[in-house]
């Protein structure tokens, strides 16, 4: 197919200059102003036919990224009047995912086939979860599908960009913790044993740090293999645990406990869950649906459970706060605001504000955090490699007031 080369505006006024593949100009043309945005100029652009190739590049996994570019752009193009299919075909040539790209190609085979949407995303339950399809379903049912696919992109960029916050957040006290566990390691393995070597010379007793510390240098020395292969044992055999059910749940109970940490996680957790039922009910998929989806997008199996009864007792005609009263998991405010909700009819926009919330604390909670960290790490690392330090000069300044004494 040809190259085009086009000018355009979006609708912030911003520019866009880009080079883009398409079977006319024409046909290009319709693709621009179905996404929004306001042509310039659009030519040929044979020359850079090589170039263009050359620059498209694909990645293997799908990232978050992906999907939310993905959903928003499904959305402009089908709000702007384009069809499923025809927009379908449009985002095939921008997907940057090769598996992506694989499984948009087989959802827009099965719809031409006769599959509706939501069930053609259900055979790629890897990458779309049911959080998607529900939504979807919705969408379709309502005839509101790009206003649903619109929501979800927001939900999805809302949930990648806290947890980019908190992985970002995490970078430099783990790049701090290896600095100085690469510190004392080289003092164990390398430094200490030729201190060691040379306070044989002297025929000296040592001081009990010297030696305790002599001791602990000779032994990760000669069980240095074994010690690393016992710690890569004890992660598979953790990671197979957790796998399980019943460890998952332990090992999340044990998470919500942690002083600190625990009601940090917990409130992680509370946010997930109110912002993505908020966006379930606001898009009208039914409470006891909405709740059965809601309860998998916490990410933690102990919150998964209160949740399961209290879809049980909405089954049998009880309030969700009525249930989630007798929870310890749930704080009062939580509690509190959705019976508000419940009461005045708005306990999608009540759920956002409780999304809201918790995501505010979360990222004030990170931002402490990563203040308090470093210096901590810091100082952990000044006393331990001081103790190391001081260990191997005691018996020199011993040997050193020895000879004084003695001229």
């Amino acid at each position: 197919m040809p190259f085009f080369r086009y000018v355009a505006r979006d609708r912030s006024g911003r520019v866009i200059d880009e080079v883009l593949e398409n079977e006319s100009q024409d046909g290009l043309i319709d693709t621009l102003q179905a996404r929004g945005l306001y042509i310039v100029s659009v030519g040929p652009a044979p020359e850079l036919k090589k170039a263009k190739k050359a620059r498209r590049r694909y990645h293997r996994g799908v990232k978050a990224f992906d999907l939310i570019m993905f959903s928003r752009e499904l959305a402009t193009l089908m709000s702007s009047g384009v069809t499923l299919i025809k927009s379908l075909d449009i985002l095939c040539k921008q997907i940057e995912s090769q598996t992506l790209l694989r499984a948009i190609e087989q959802v827009k085979k099965d719809i031409e086939g006769g599959y509706t949407f939501q069930n053609a995303l259900k055979k790629h339950s890897k990458i779309f979860s049911d959080f998607w399809i529900h939504l979807v379903e919705t969408g379709e049912a309502s005839g509101h599908l790009p206003l649903c696919l619109d929501q979800l992109a927001v939900y999805l960029e809302e949930s990648a960009e806290l947890k980019k916050k908190i992985t970002s957040a995490m970078v430099y006290p783990v790049i701090l913790i290896c600095v100085a566990a690469a510190a004392i390691a080289i003092f164990l393995l390398k430094i200490i044993p030729i201190f060691s070597e040379i306070f044989k010379g002297f025929n000296v007793e040592l001081p009990l740090l010297t030696r305790i510390v002599i001791g602990m240098s000779d032994v990760v020395r000669k069980y240095f293999l074994v010690v690393g292969m016992g710690i890569g044992l004890l992660v598979f055999l953790f990671k197979q645990y957790t796998s399980r059910e019943t460890g998952r749940m332990q090992y999340d109970a044990i998470k919500l406990k942690l002083p600190v940490l625990g009601p940090v996680i917990l409130e992680i957790a509370t946010e997930r869950f109110a912002s993505g039922l908020s966006m379930l009910i606001k898009s009208g998929v039914p409470i006891l649906h909405a709740l059965d989806i809601a309860e998998k997008t916490s990410g933690n199996k102990v919150v998964e459970k209160e949740l399961s009864g209290v879809k049980t007792s909405v089954r049998d005609g009880k309030g969700i706060a009525q249930t989630m009263q007798d929870s310890v998991i749930f704080s009062p405010l939580v509690v509190q605001m959705i019976g508000i909700g419940e009461e005045i009819g708005e306990l999608g926009k009540m759920l956002e504000k409780i999304a809201a919330f918790y995501k505010e604390r979360v990222d004030t909670f990170v931002d402490r955090l990563t203040t308090m960290f470093e210096p901590l790490v810091l100082v952990f690392m000044g006393v331990v490699v001081g103790v190391l330090v001081i260990a191997m000069f005691m018996p020199i300044f011993s040997i050193s007031s020895a000879v004084k004494a003695s001229g």
